[in-house]
């Protein structure tokens, strides 16, 4: 039977009670001689076994606290993941010959990015490779964005466009942390299993949330790793995910295989078509949305199958819905390099 804490109530009626057998004097109520001495020690008592708990927690990576668990993690090869910088390409029109030098700066709403290779402008304008100076999600910019350049350059344009700067984020969660310190203690490292790789994709970029390994797809010896970044607007990584990943993967694995290659994933939407939906109101319709977001995110995989009887029991498991029709009548397969998206709900008119 595992010990239960008395409560500080407890502690001072046992306290109170052992003073009054043995001097004969009370020590419940206010005004007893005892009484000051009995709530006294019932205090230090109480924070003896609340120090006692807290000393217990330590022992488990799933009650330990921060600090703690860093500690623990540390111990077993885990480091939480520091701020990664937001990196990418933009566009930036310019006089043929003219030469954009590597540590130009470009801003943008007061980010700074620099230029980390000289490039050189071609049929009227230059490929700017750009990293953002300062770490954190706030560097990662989508299509079309408009950076100036900090010092104009004879032949070049004040203003470059965005073509993709991703990769930015914050620091890990302790939570993330916490996850894979238990998927350490579950799949030890073995040398460069499958297990392995999934466990180093996630190492690389705190923006990882699952991945695959698959042994031998690229001939005898070779490791293809696919992932997905399911917190971000997208699941699907990019090339700056990628590079993190290939990049870092590179460092820790084994050094005589074969080959190792990160694979690129595209989406492959899943519309679904409702002839009925009971009761058909907003929040259903918000409830069964959020039922499939979930179940593909719990299921859908690189060349996976997601089950038509899955899809429906989603649906069903929808907060509200009492009936429903669709119209999937099959499995839903997708290819090795494509992952199950949802794509477009078309509810019943």
């Amino acid at each position: 039977m595992p010990f239960e804490r008395p409560s500080l109530a407890t502690l001072k009626a046992r306290i109170a009670a052992d003073i009054e057998r043995n001097s004969g004097e009370s020590a419940t109520a206010r005004g007893d001689i005892y009484y000051p001495i009995a709530q006294a020690h019932a205090g230090a008592c109480y924070g003896l076994h609340t120090h006692l708990d807290y000393n217990r927690d330590q022992l488990f990576d799933d009650t330990a606290d921060n600090e703690n668990l860093l500690r623990r993690a540390a111990e077993m090869g885990i480091y939480q993941i520091a701020a990664t910088r937001a990196a990418g390409t933009a566009i930036i029109a310019a006089t043929d010959g003219t030469v954009i030098p590597a540590e130009t700066i470009f801003t943008k709403d007061q980010i700074a990015y620099r230029v980390t290779e000289s490039a050189t402008a071609e049929s009227g304008s230059a490929t700017l490779n750009l990293r953002a100076v300062e770490p954190g999600i706030n560097g990662n910019l989508t299509v079309g964005k408009t950076l100036t350049i900090s010092a104009t350059i004879a032949g070049a344009d004040t203003t470059a466009t965005v073509v993709e700067i991703s990769g930015g984020a914050e620091s890990e969660s302790i939570s993330r942390v916490r996850e894979r310190l238990a998927d350490r203690r579950q799949n030890p490292p073995m040398g460069g299993n499958a297990n392995d790789y999934i466990t180093w994709a996630k190492e690389a970029h705190v923006d990882v949330t699952r991945a695959w390994s698959y042994p031998n797809e690229n001939g005898l010896g070779t490791v293809v790793v696919r992932f997905v970044t399911d917190d971000l607007a997208t699941p699907i990584p990019s090339p700056a995910h990628i590079t993190a990943v290939q990049d870092y993967t590179d460092t820790v694995r084994p050094a005589g295989m074969a080959g190792f290659s990160v694979a690129t994933i595209v989406a492959a939407p899943l519309d679904i078509t409702f002839t009925s939906l009971t009761p058909d109101t907003s929040d259903v319709r918000l409830a069964v949305e959020a039922e499939l977001d979930d179940l593909i995110k719990r299921e859908a995989t690189p060349g996976g199958i997601l089950l038509i009887s899955a899809i429906n029991e989603a649906i069903s498991a929808a907060a509200g819905e009492t009936d429903h029709a669709i119209d999937l009548v099959a499995d839903i397969t997708s290819n090795q390099n494509q992952l199950i998206v949802l794509g477009t709900i078309t509810w019943p008119v």
